[in-house]
């Protein structure tokens, strides 16, 4: 995810954040407001490691899983939906008619029975 991304979903991300650095308080990196050079600095300071070290974490965390309540915002409904083309098997047309696939004429047997 690029920083563009994280400081507009930053309330989002705090959570994975403070899971990554427990040391962390949530007050101060709400603070932070999506800075990724306030971000190193302020989990420097908390972890008492260096800034080149916590900065190579930072990125890769950046580069790590994007949490659901990101995903799913409004704001990434078409990236979403682009994105869920590499899902349609080869040779289906997005727009064919969904029941000249399967058996959706054809009625469920009742639970617990076979015919």
């Amino acid at each position: 995810m690029d920083w563009k991304a994280i400081r507009r979903e930053w309330r989002a991300l705090v959570p994975s954040i403070l899971d990554t650095w427990p040391e962390a308080e949530e007050d101060d990196v709400l603070q932070l407001d999506g800075s990724r050079e306030a971000l190193i600095g302020y989990i420097s300071q908390a972890t008492g490691r260096d800034y080149d070290e916590v900065a190579e974490e930072v990125s890769e965390w950046r580069t790590g899983g994007i949490p659901a309540d990101v995903r799913m915002n409004d704001i990434n409904d078409n990236l979403n939906i682009a994105a869920s083309a590499r899902h349609i098997p080869e040779g289906e047309d997005v727009y064919d008619d969904d029941r000249a696939f399967g058996d959706d004429a054809e009625a469920e047997p009742p639970v617990g029975r076979t015919s």
